[in-house]
C-alpha cells in the first residue's frame, strides 16, 4: 500500500465505530538499547523515496505519550507531537521534537504515527480529521480490549493503512529502559517496518496472529499486576499498624517478590497442562492460612477486600474437591 493514497470515508450511513469498552490500565526480550544517536538513513521511515519532514509523530501526549516523545528525540528521532490539548504537545517542544495545532499535517510530514490517545473514542475522533494517508505506518498504543483493536484494525484497512496494534505494559518512567514492555500483533511486515524505531522504546515482544492479542496479554497482565499490588496494599497497611518494622516489610517482600518468580512459572505451566499437584503446599494450605489473616485483619479493625475475595476463588475450589492439589487448581473453577 506504500504510495497509495485514498480519502478517509466510512461505510454509507455509519461513521465506523464499534461500541468501546472503559479504558483499562496502562493509561491512559530483545531490546540492546545503547547511547542516544542519529537514526541511521537506511533505517528512516521513508515514503516511497522521498524521507518526510519527521520520523515519527506522536498522537496523544499524556503521560505515556510524552514518554514517548521525550524517548524517541532523546534517541535523536525528528519527532511532531500532537495533542488535542495543544499545551501538552508545546510543552515538549525543544530539540528534535516540533509541536504542532494539525494532525493531519503532522501525520503527512512523518513516516511513522505513534497513537497514544486516552482511549478509542478520543482515537477515533482524533483521526477522522486526517483526510489522506500516503503510506505511512500507524501503530496504535491505545489501551483497550481485544474487540476494540480488532474493530480498529479493520477501520485502518478500510482505508488501506499499514497498520501494527501495541500494548504499553510498563509505567511511563520505564518508557527509554529494558524495563519497559511493548507487545505487538497483526501484520509481520508492518512489525518490521517499524521495528527499527519501536524497539528503541523498551523490550518489544512481536506476536503474529490477530492484531487483539497484544491486548489481550495487556488485560490479562493488568489484572495480575493490579490485583497483586492492590493486595500488597492492603496487607502493608495491616503490617504497618501491627506495629512490624517498615524494613522488616521491605525485606520479607523482597524475598516473596523473588519466589514469586518461579512460582509463577509453574503455575502458568500447570494451567497449561492441567496437571495441579504438588509437593510444597496445596490449596488447602493456602486457605486455612487465608483464614487467619482474615481474622486478625478484622481483630485490627479492617476489611480486606482483595483477600476476601481471594478466599472465596479458593473456596470454590475446595468445594469442587480440589484442597488436595496446588494453588493452581483453582483454574479449574473458573
Amino acid at each position: 500500500m506504500i504510495g497509495r493514497t485514498r480519502p478517509l470515508c466510512a461505510r454509507p450511513g455509519e461513521r465506523g465505530r464499534p461500541e468501546l469498552s472503559a479504558p483499562p490500565f496502562g493509561h491512559s526480550l530483545d531490546a540492546d538499547l545503547r547511547t542516544p544517536s542519529p537514526m541511521p538513513d537506511d533505517q528512516a521511515m521513508s515514503i516511497g523515496d522521498q524521507v518526510p519532514g519527521h520520523d515519527v509523530c506522536v498522537v496523544g501526549c499524556g503521560l505515556m505519550g510524552a514518554a514517548l516523545v521525550r524517548t524517541l528525540a532523546s534517541d535523536g528521532l525528528r519527532v511532531a507531537a500532537w495533542n488535542r490539548t495543544f499545551a501538552r504537545a508545546e510543552a515538549l517542544a525543544g530539540a528534535n521534537v516540533t509541536p504542532t495545532r494539525d494532525v493531519a499535517a503532522g501525520i503527512a510530514a512523518s513516516g511513522l504515527v505513534l497513537a497514544c490517545t486516552a482511549n478509542y473514542g478520543n482515537l477515533y475522533d482524533t483521526l477522522d480529521e486526517v483526510r489522506t494517508w500516503n503510506g505511512q505506518l500507524l501503530v496504535n498504543l491505545t489501551s483497550g480490549t481485544p474487540h476494540d483493536s480488532e474493530t480498529f484494525a479493520a477501520w485502518a484497512a478500510q482505508r488501506e493503512i499499514d497498520y501494527l496494534d501495541g500494548s504499553v505494559i510498563s509505567y511511563p518512567r520505564a518508557v527509554g529502559t529494558p524495563d519497559a514492555y511493548f507487545a505487538y500483533s497483526g501484520s509481520r511486515q508492518a512489525w518490521e517496518r517499524g521495528e527499527p524505531v519501536l524497539k528503541r522504546l523498551g523490550t518489544t515482544r512481536f506476536m503474529p496472529g490477530p492484531p487483539g492479542l497484544n491486548s489481550a496479554l495487556l488485560q490479562g497482565m493488568a489484572a495480575f499486576y493490579t490485583s497483586a499490588l492492590s493486595s500488597f496494599v492492603e496487607s502493608t497497611k495491616y503490617l504497618l499498624s501491627t506495629g512490624v518494622p517498615e524494613a522488616a516489610v521491605a525485606e520479607a517482600t523482597a524475598s516473596l517478590v523473588r519466589d514469586l518468580k518461579g512460582a509463577a512459572a509453574e503455575a502458568a505451566q500447570a494451567v497449561q497442562t492441567g496437571e495441579h499437584t504438588t509437593d510444597q503446599a496445596t490449596l488447602d494450605i493456602f486457605a486455612e492460612g487465608v483464614d487467619h489473616a482474615l481474622a486478625d485483619f478484622a481483630a485490627n479493625g479492617m476489611s480486606p477486600r482483595i483477600l476476601t475475595a481471594t478466599r472465596q476463588s479458593l473456596a470454590a475450589a475446595q468445594e469442587a474437591g480440589l484442597g488436595g492439589l496446588g494453588i493452581s487448581a483453582q483454574a479449574k473453577t473458573l
